[in-house]
């Protein structure tokens, strides 16, 4: 199977952690024979007018939209399978990580961990961080359509998981969806966790995710977000806290957040 690998990120200001993670990709797509394609900013060139319009202020939206319109350019370009993964996932197993085969298309398995009160709350639901899709997954033009839609008929304000997390977990409690089921999805307080040496959150979530990580993807969208700690304290998630997670992550191969 002819394999195309390809992420997007702007080409300026790129924290080193991103490098990192984009690094990763690269590496591991090559040991396996993949494909490997960079796409910049101009990948946003491929959205129509008015829903780049609409969505101007969600690049998560743009994002959504965009990665769809790569893998249907590179699956008529002639490869086999378009594979996406979202620039801020770092690949912790290189030799064991593969995005499964057998279906047309997969998505990827969300498990997602926030505090309540001091007290972990983990939730199940489906993403879009990593994705592929053959030239046989009829739900790649549908998705297409369908983001479109969403975001045309929507009235006010729209979320920026409209078209990603909240759709595809809707869609999945109607029809289960295909999905990789080894990335981690890093919440803010499970990145807090990992920069300082484990916690509460990290627990939770390893009992619920119950089978190894080899990908986790470090949800840069709340990159400068203010938060509160399990004890309380004000933190900001700084490039020096993503640093400190993703080198807990490197050591931690194969194995929990």
């Amino acid at each position: 199977m002819r394999t195309a690998v390809v992420q997007s990120y702007r080409r300026h200001d790129v924290p080193p952690w991103i490098a990192r993670c984009l690094a990763s990709v690269e590496r591991w797509a090559g040991a396996h024979g993949h494909t490997y394609r960079f796409v910049g900013d101009e990948m946003f060139d491929l959205l129509p007018p008015r829903y780049r319009l609409r969505t101007s202020h969600h690049v998560q939206m743009l994002a959504d939209l965009g990665r769809l319109l790569l893998a249907r350019d590179l699956l008529a370009e002639g490869f086999d399978r378009a594979i996406w993964l979202d620039a801020d996932l770092l690949v912790t197993a290189p030799d064991a990580f593969a995005v499964p085969t057998a279906q047309p298309f997969y998505l990827c398995r969300e498990v997602w961990v926030e505090l309540e009160g001091g007290v972990p709350r983990v939730s199940e639901r489906v993403n879009n961080c990593a994705c592929s899709f053959t030239a046989a997954a009829t739900f790649l033009p549908f998705y297409i359509d369908a983001c479109q839609q969403l975001v045309r008929d929507t009235a006010g304000a729209l979320s920026p998981l409209l078209v990603g997390t909240t759709f595809l977990s809707a869609l999945d409690r109607v029809l289960p969806l295909p999905k990789v089921r080894d990335v981690a999805l890093v919440s803010p307080h499970m990145l807090l966790e990992l920069a300082a040496g484990g916690g509460p959150c990290l627990d939770a979530y390893h009992e619920r995710f119950a089978s190894p990580i080899r990908a986790a993807n470090l949800c840069a969208s709340f990159r400068g977000r203010a938060l509160r700690d399990a004890a309380g304290r004000p933190v900001v998630l700084d490039d020096a806290c993503f640093d400190r997670a993703l080198a807990a992550l490197a050591v931690n191969t194969d194995s929990r957040p």
